[in-house]
């Protein structure tokens, strides 16, 4: 069976439910953003800023600031790319690496709780569907946003960058 009109909306919206329950609270405990660069950095080794901010999807300035705190609270080190002296280099330092395994392990425990009572058929079942679900997205997802946000003005003020 295909997934027809009304399934497909009754997913979306509890994908978009699940990422607001997943968000509330959170923000005040952590920036996406930073854990995000401190990931990307932590998984690429060094990394430039502009990179960064094409895998995250963000400005460039809005990478620059984060990475400044980040730097400056020992979690990144920075350095000029020796391929290109404008450039920067991000890399995680040690106490980066600490930082993000705690916030992984947190989110780990998190979960466990959630799914505390889940069978592990079901656990499984869940990620090889999401796994799929986001290799589809990344082959299928981008072009249709792109054609979607093309024809539909920003009604709710959202960007067009």
């Amino acid at each position: 069976m295909e997934a027809n009109k009304d399934l497909v909306e009754r997913l979306s919206r509890t994908i978009i439910r699940f990422a607001e329950a997943t968000r509330q609270g959170t923000s005040r405990v952590y920036d996406p953003v930073r854990v995000g660069v401190l990931q990307h950095a932590a998984e690429s080794g060094p990394i430039r800023a502009g990179e960064l901010a094409e895998r995250l999807d963000a400005l460039p300035s809005s990478i620059t600031r984060h990475v400044q705190v980040l730097a400056e609270s020992g979690l990144v080190s920075t350095a000029p790319d020796p391929a290109d002296r404008r450039a920067v280099l991000i890399e995680v330092t040690d106490a980066g690496r600490a930082e993000l395994r705690q916030f992984l392990e947190t989110g780990d425990q998190v979960l466990a709780a959630v799914i505390d009572e889940w069978s592990a058929e079901d656990v499984a079942t869940l990620d090889r569907l999401l796994n799929r679900m986001l290799a589809d997205w990344a082959t299928t997802g981008p072009a249709h946003q792109q054609r979607a946000t093309k024809r539909r003005p920003g009604k709710f003020g959202w960007s067009r960058t």
